[in-house]
């Protein structure tokens, strides 16, 4: 196995001292232009890399950001995931990811692990059930951006989507296509996402002089099991809703199928609208109307919120909120007489 090259090597390749490569590597301003494109040029030729860790004894930092993600088998949260890597790769910094599988414990460990694991600083995505999740961040010393899911009681700087625009665009949308009878399959109430979708639901009902109403609401799993069963309890009432506002996308398409199983179609006898705009959606026969959440600029804008609190930035604003945006495909369609 070739021998790791060193600080030491550059500096005696190049006939300069160590203290001299070392300032060259940090970027140092007061080093001539000769020596440091000579030090610059020697660091090419050997193949020389700083070493993580040593550089993170010297800068107190480790150019490494920690997130913990609720679910990894959700889409949605995946490509968050994914669009974040490549945001903190661009940015000189390295993904450090904790998949706490929408459990408790497992968060509650992973950001304490996560913290103690030489990471700059933390994105953080609350687990669906979360009740403590406050309580345990404020254990972290380093900094803490929770995006998505803000837990609860929790104060510090934070990046999710407005979810009351996120149901006020689907409700909307619906009551323009003459529906009136709207039902909601609403996610966990103790995720405040959940929440704020169906608050948005019941304003939406109140400003459109809507009387129907019919909620379920799902465990603490977002997915198409959750959809489905939840679904057929609609499916089971005397009066059946013309369209259905779903909390998210794996929701709607579960329920997509219960419908289909049930001897209905979509859109003809029920219209489905879902949120995410995760990417199956649009494949699905019909396609999926859905409310699309700015993943990429929601990662974008945790790291860059993380990284000025990383560098003692004080930010003007630490809570960042972005708009959704409402996606017509043909799940959903004028209501019938």
């Amino acid at each position: 196995m070739p021998r790791r090259v060193t600080l030491h090597d550059v500096a005696n390749y190049a006939e300069v001292s160590v203290t001299t490569v070392s300032n060259v590597v940090r970027d140092w301003p007061y080093i001539s232009a000769e020596t440091r494109e000579k030090v610059q040029r020697t660091i090419q030729e050997l193949g020389y890399t700083p070493h993580p860790i040593a550089q993170g004894l010297r800068t107190g930092l480790t150019q490494v950001i920690g997130f913990i993600a609720p679910s990894l088998a959700d889409p949605y949260f995946a490509s968050m995931v994914s669009v974040a890597e490549d945001v903190a790769r661009q940015r000189g910094y390295s993904l450090l990811v904790f998949n706490t599988c929408e459990d408790e414990g497992r968060e509650a460990e992973s950001i304490r692990r996560a913290s103690q694991r030489w990471v700059d600083g933390l994105l953080m995505a609350q687990v669906a059930a979360g009740k403590n999740t406050t309580d345990v961040v404020a254990e972290v010393s380093v900094p803490v951006v929770a995006i998505d899911r803000i837990p609860d009681g929790f104060t510090g700087p934070s990046c999710r989507v407005d979810n009351s625009r996120v149901g006020e665009l689907a409700m909307r949308h619906l009551y323009e296509l003459n529906h009136r009878k709207i039902a909601h399959l609403a996610g966990p109430p103790t995720a405040r996402p959940a929440r704020e979708r169906l608050e948005a639901y019941q304003v939406a009902r109140s400003l459109f002089g809507l009387t129907y109403e019919r909620i379920v609401f799902v465990s603490s799993v977002w997915d198409y099991h959750e959809g489905y069963r939840a679904m057929q309890q609609i499916l089971g009432d005397d009066l059946l809703p013309s369209a259905i506002f779903a909390s998210n996308d794996r929701m709607a398409i579960g329920a997509s199928h219960a419908i289909r199983d049930r001897g209905l179609r979509v859109p003809d006898d029920i219209s489905l609208v879902g949120v995410d705009d995760i990417d199956v959606g649009a494949y699905l026969n019909p396609p999926l109307t859905t409310v699309h959440q700015p993943i990429e600029d929601m990662a974008r804008s945790g790291i860059d919120l993380l990284l000025r609190l990383v560098k003692n930035e004080v930010p003007d604003d630490i809570h960042w909120v972005l708009q959704p945006s409402l996606i017509v495909r043909q799940s959903s369609q004028v209501a019938r007489p």
